[in-house]
């Protein structure tokens, strides 16, 4: 076994994990930080890789609306929008330091946009009372991972990339090591450190529908819920209507300009799974979309969402049509809450126009960027579905990104509390820098304060009687079809069932090796995991849709229940996993 030791030791190389490796390097250069990196830096993780027509970062800046105590304000919309079940302490200082991460992304370049008078531009996006989403366009992830690698590569942060981090070594509740394997060579490393930022994103492979990267298999997740750490709001996950092969949703702009949704056969086919009333208000419906982008029970453009679910359920693809108005769509009786949207954005974008064109006046720069990758609105069909797009809960932290393990923090989508069922847009990128900040400095700290400790491991035995290659299509099928959109219960409960049987038959490591092995592993337990959280919690809340019946056009929901303005925390004991349905911290009256 080859050995890494380093006093601070980051596991991610996405967005978080470069913010916490340079910020541990700049609270402290004297110590030794290394970051670990399942792929090359820049090449995996989501923030390197993913677009949207307007992809946001949201900040409360000095002179944001309202004038007083305008940060408050945001912190108030992502508790609320995440339905009280996070903790507002975290949301708060989410609010509190995003106009610091934002000027510091811009001293490494960022370009963010701005208006005629200097000031950063920004925009009203889903979750919010005010706007906030700060952007440089389809490209404002990207743009953020390339400068943070800039900064990356000026500090003295040493990197090992395409090693997996698959399991941590913990002694007396403190984590003190970790085993990995690297991905390529599939030679094996111990890392031993004195403190830890777990920063390893979500679990998009999970599903067949996503629009992660390919290694994000919820190795943090199951490493960390092994050792016994604590996992918060897993049966919570945001899905939206994105492109099928490239990393792109389509959110408020594509919708606003109320392109026509068809099939393959150029059907109009979402009448056909809604109520007669959803029917007469299917033009409101759609414009709301581009502000209720991904799908939510409290936003009654859910059932679009559904209807897409349903049609490609039934076998069908379904696509946007630019070319072509929506039959419902009549300019002489356009509903007021869009004319009034359209009169605020100082454009006469519904009048005798095709969706093209008002995308033109809209959002000229997603046209742009389409080209890029060959798709042409004014002459094609672009395909959608109903993706995963990100992971609302994880490792539970506290205000200093501290876990309930010593010496292990996490940041970014790995990480949970911070948010709950859904989150305003935006503050995904917002939460891997602040946190991602918090999570360095602290886990400096602690190793100022703390020594190595030394330890021995034992040979691993893997015995089993499935593949990792079948294993993991089962895990893929079980949790694609009873943990994505509709959630049923005596769905769920067989696919537990299933899952149970394929630990108890064990995985074994086939021809594609033992990191895919390893990742297989991860990919049950996340899987597990997630199920006995949509489970438990028996109500309708944001993404989260629990069904009586699902046969559109009827949907009998599990209505939301106040007595659920809980959280359920999941943990390991003895290889057990236990849950506990706790409070949040709630705001100070």
């Amino acid at each position: 076994m080859q050995k890494i030791k380093g006093d601070v030791i980051v596991i991610g190389g996405g967005g978080a994990g470069l913010k916490s490796a340079i910020s541990a390097y700049e609270k402290n250069p004297s110590l030794k930080i290394v970051l670990i990196s399942k792929k090359p830096i820049g090449t995996g993780g989501v923030t390197a890789n993913a677009f949207s027509d307007r992809m946001a970062f949201h900040a409360t800046l000095s002179y944001t609306l309202p004038p007083e105590n305008n940060y408050l304000y945001h912190a108030l919309d992502i508790y609320k929008i995440g339905g009280e079940v996070s903790d507002y302490n975290l949301a708060e200082i989410l609010a509190r330091r995003s106009e610091e991460e934002i000027s510091y992304l811009i001293s490494l370049g960022v370009p963010f946009v701005r208006k005629e008078d200097g000031k950063i531009d920004q925009f009203l996006t889903d979750g919010s009372e005010y706007p906030r989403a700060c952007y440089v366009g389809p490209n404002t992830a990207i743009e953020i991972a390339k400068a943070l690698k800039r900064r990356l590569k000026e500090t003295k942060v040493e990197v090992y990339e395409n090693i997996m981090v698959y399991d941590f070594i913990v002694k007396e509740n403190r984590v003190i090591g970790a085993k990995a394997i690297n991905v390529v060579s599939q030679e094996r490393y111990l890392i031993q450190g004195k403190a830890f930022i777990l920063a390893t994103g979500g679990a998009g492979e999970l599903y067949y529908q996503n629009v992660f990267t390919s290694e994000m298999t919820g190795d943090g997740y199951a490493a960390a819920l092994r050792a016994g750490a604590e996992l918060v709001n897993m049966e919570f996950m945001q899905i939206g209507i994105c492109h099928p092969t490239i990393l792109f949703a389509e959110s408020g702009s594509m919708f606003r300009a109320l392109p026509k949704i068809v099939d393959e056969n150029r059907k109009e086919f979402l009448p056909d799974y809604l109520s007669e009333e959803d029917k007469r208000n299917l033009c409101v419906l759609e414009f709301k979309k581009g502000a209720h982008w991904p799908i939510s029970y409290e936003s009654p453009t859910k059932v679009i969402d559904l209807a897409v679910y349903y049609h490609i359920k039934n076998g069908h693809k379904v696509f946007m049509n630019f070319m072509e108005n929506p039959s419902y769509l009549d300019y002489e009786n356009i509903p007021e809450e869009i004319l009034l949207w359209s009169e605020k954005t100082g454009k006469e974008i519904f009048k005798s126009t095709t969706p093209y064109e008002r995308l033109q006046k809209i959002n000229p720069q997603i046209i742009d960027w389409l080209k890029q990758y060959n798709i042409d609105l004014s002459k094609e069909l672009l395909p959608i579905q109903n993706a995963l797009q990100h992971f609302q809960g994880g490792v539970k932290i506290g205000e200093n990104a501290n876990t309930s393990l010593e010496g292990l923090f996490a940041a970014g989508e790995v990480a949970g509390g911070q948010h709950g069922a859904n989150r305003p847009g935006g503050n995904s990128l917002l939460d891997t820098q602040v946190f991602g900040r918090i999570a360095g400095e602290n886990a400096v700290l602690y190793a100022e304060r703390n020594d190595f400790v030394e330890f021995e491991i034992e040979e691993e035995r893997v015995n089993g009687e499935i593949s990792a290659t079948l294993a993991r299509k089962k895990v893929k099928d079980v949790i694609s079809e009873y943990g994505f959109l509709v959630r049923i219960e005596e769905d769920i409960k067989n696919g537990l069932l299933e899952l149970k049987e394929i630990r108890r038959k064990g995985i074994y490591p086939d021809e594609k090796g033992l990191s895919y092995y390893y990742e297989t592993i991860n990919m049950l337990d996340t899987a597990e995991l997630i199920l006995n959280a949509i489970l438990i919690r028996d109500e309708s809340r944001g993404p989260h849709l629990r069904f009586y019946r699902f046969s559109p056009p009827i949907m009998e929901f599990v209505p939301k229940r106040p007595e659920w303005n809980k959280y359920i925390v999941f943990y390991k004991r003895n290889g057990e996993l236990k849950f506990e349905i706790r409070e949040p911290v709630r705001p100070k009256v």
